[in-house]
């Protein structure tokens, strides 16, 4: 009998132990030329829908797409540039990697991409800030790592990852508003700090935090203007939105949202 309430209270409190340690994250830095910008929240990624496409008939476009455990958060800024943008989910990666090809052919940009609940995410749009673009999917970091390396060598840059379902997603493109950048993968929190550093001091920026597979993956970038940036994190949402809003007044801006563990 003991044994069996043990168990129940083990199961009980399984949901609590694994978000003890969970937190988001956001990166926020100056001179973006984004002038205004909203961060959505939703439980359903169709929940989201309305609020997106209200954004783009005011001037808003997709910046960052994030999941985490019941939530979906979209951060809409106001930029010049891009003409149009779209977004799109796949369940199945096949799928998804049809779709991303569809919309490469007709004439898009993929941006961004993110994955939740079984559902992959990529964000389109044309007259932006990235021309060429591409995706690749491999099923290990050394493949990855790899290709990485190739596409450099070819003079393709990274822009964005996601590792989810025993998949890497990687994002290429060879016009970028930045010159050069670097990416690398650390464990904890602490160790992630140190790196952040060390990339700010060499002048570098954060262009990309992601969490997965109890590590971080950090893609940092270089280019003419130095900006101003910082980091957030916080393991209740009220209390991120909160310094987000504080940040606005101080002119920065959210350039990357995520989440993670210690």
């Amino acid at each position: 009998m003991i044994r069996i309430v043990n168990r129940v209270i083990l199961i009980l409190c399984f949901p609590m132990i694994i978000w003890a340690d969970f937190f988001f994250t956001g990166v926020l830095t100056k001179d973006t030329g984004y002038t205004k910008q909203r961060l959505v929240s939703k439980s359903k990624l169709l929940h989201l829908d309305r609020e997106i496409r209200e954004g783009w008939k005011e001037g808003y476009v997709i910046t960052d797409i994030s999941h985490a455990p019941r939530r979906w958060s979209v951060v809409l800024s106001q930029k010049r540039g891009v003409q149009k943008q779209l977004y799109m989910s796949r369940r199945l990666i096949s799928d998804f990697k049809k779709a991303v090809h569809y919309y490469l052919e007709e004439g898009y940009e993929i941006v961004n991409v993110e994955n939740g609940v079984g559902e992959w995410i990529a964000v389109f749009e044309k007259g932006g800030d990235y021309r060429s673009t591409g995706l690749n999917v491999t099923r290990s970091w050394e493949e990855t790592d790899k290709i990485i390396r190739q596409r450099k060598k070819l003079g393709f840059h990274l822009i964005d990852m996601e590792a989810e379902e025993g998949y890497w997603v990687v994002l290429f493109a060879k016009v970028t508003p930045f010159d050069t950048e670097l990416y690398t993968r650390v464990e904890g929190w602490k160790a992630l700090e140190k790196r952040i550093e060390k990339a700010w001091k060499d002048g570098y920026h954060i262009a990309n935090m992601e969490y997965g597979g109890n590590e971080w993956f950090l893609l940092f970038t270089k280019g003419n203007q130095n900006v101003s940036q910082r980091y957030i994190r916080s393991r209740k949402f009220k209390q991120f939105r909160q310094a987000v809003q504080d940040a606005w007044q101080k002119g920065y801006r959210l350039t990357d949202l995520g989440e993670g563990r210690r």
